[in-house]
């Protein structure tokens, strides 16, 4: 993961401004932690025991759903970051949006091109809902029609929903980066659209109603954009000042947060999404503690520093976005339900789905960043920041 450091140009001089590309590496392992955590709540293999003590990791792995936030946390302070350091390049906005559709459309139209090459052998069924997918609006389908997640009978789009929510923000955010150039007015509009995004989710409860509004604030913006805004907070914070001050002044907020999260699990005896609460105020909470956390692991020599370090964890890192898109693309009843068949056994067949998705999943991601998105990657370099490459910051 990178960012920028600007190295101002001298004032007579009609060259850009010199930018040093500096990687965040402690955070490479966080990223891992939070593909982990969405894959252990996607594939507890549990909920088959009346065992105690499995009942009680089933019960702990189902709030793996965080590992989202943490994705929209990192996303918004490490391209906030770069955005912030590259706004005064006069290919400010042609580079940033070439480099991340270099990095983002490769794997996620190349699913849909297959799906479409393999709908005759596989008779996949397909639905008017399912052209919203390719728009990024995914998320809208998804929440307006359930079924709009199902390509029957094998594949399932169901996991493409925060990436929609990632592109859609990413569509106005550098606009905002651009036309406001004091950090201290930047800083207040974050706090302003998570004001908003706290009215939005009151507003469609009282509206919608709870079941409705609990969907829709947690798939759509601008209820869901409490992790992303948090993310880009921080990133702001650490260029106003040194991290320690950054550090220490999100300390309170990120602990008062976290007390309130105790509270509301507490409330609601359980670490789900589906109760109103969570729907509420939760996502802002995780979204000040998860950036607190970036910033403790840009320390050298903390613990969130040395957890982030793991070579294990930065492996999977590296091919998370791999390991999300694949990891819940098939239809994951269809393949449970084979090997509890062919095994006789409700937990036994559950485990082995658990190795089988674990296994494949990394497999695909490994294989498609290796073969197929790498190829894209280099094609970075025609959009570069004339960005000198040193060593790693943390």
């Amino acid at each position: 993961m990178q960012t920028y450091t600007v190295q101002t140009a001298d004032p007579s001089s009609e060259k850009e401004p010199v930018l040093v590309e500096r990687r965040m590496a402690s955070l490479d392992g966080w990223r891992g932690v939070a593909i982990l955590a969405v894959f252990f709540r996607h594939y507890t293999v549990t909920t088959q025991s009346s065992q105690p003590l499995v009942q009680k990791i089933s019960w702990l792995c189902s709030g793996g759903w965080v590992g989202v936030d943490l994705f929209f946390v990192l996303s918004g302070f490490l391209i906030t970051g770069i955005l912030l350091d590259t706004r005064e390049h006069k290919h400010y906005f042609r580079n940033f949006y070439a480099r991340r559709t270099l990095r983002i459309f490769p794997l996620y139209y190349g699913i849909f091109a297959l799906m479409l090459l393999l709908t005759p052998l596989l008779h996949l069924q397909w639905m008017p809902a399912h052209l919203l997918y390719p728009l990024y609006l995914g998320n809208i389908a998804l929440v307006a029609n359930d079924a709009s997640q199902w390509i029957r009978p094998w594949f399932s789009l169901g996991i493409m929903w925060s990436l929609a929510v990632e592109e859609q923000f990413y569509l106005v955010w550098p606009f905002v980066v651009s036309w406001v150039p004091r950090k201290e007015t930047l800083l207040k509009l974050v706090l302003a659209g998570m004001g908003f995004a706290f009215a939005a989710r009151v507003a469609l409860h009282l509206i919608l109603g709870t079941s409705a509004a609990i969907e829709w604030n947690y798939h759509v913006l601008p209820m869901r954009c409490d992790g992303l805004l948090t993310g880009a907070l921080a990133a702001i914070l650490l260029r106003q000042g040194t991290l320690e001050r950054a550090n220490k002044l999100l300390r309170w907020p990120a602990w008062i947060s976290a007390v309130i999260a105790i509270c509301i699990y507490a409330y609601d005896g359980s670490v789900d999404f589906h109760f109103p609460a969570v729907s509420l105020f939760l996502y802002p909470c995780l979204g000040w503690i998860f950036a607190k956390l970036l910033l403790v692991a840009l320390q050298k020599d903390t613990w969130a520093y040395h957890i982030g370090s793991s070579k294990i964890l930065q492996f999977f890192g590296k091919y998370s976005y791999g390991i999300y898109v694949y990891h819940r693309l098939v239809n994951q009843q269809m393949v449970l339900q084979f090997f509890q068949t062919k095994l006789h056994s409700k937990p036994l067949g559950s485990i082995a789905f658990f190795i089988e998705a674990f296994v494949l999943s990394i497999t695909a991601a490994v294989l498609s960043y290796e073969l197929y998105e790498r190829h894209f990657l280099k094609l970075k370099r025609l959009f570069s920041y004339s960005a000198e490459k040193v060593e790693a910051v943390a």
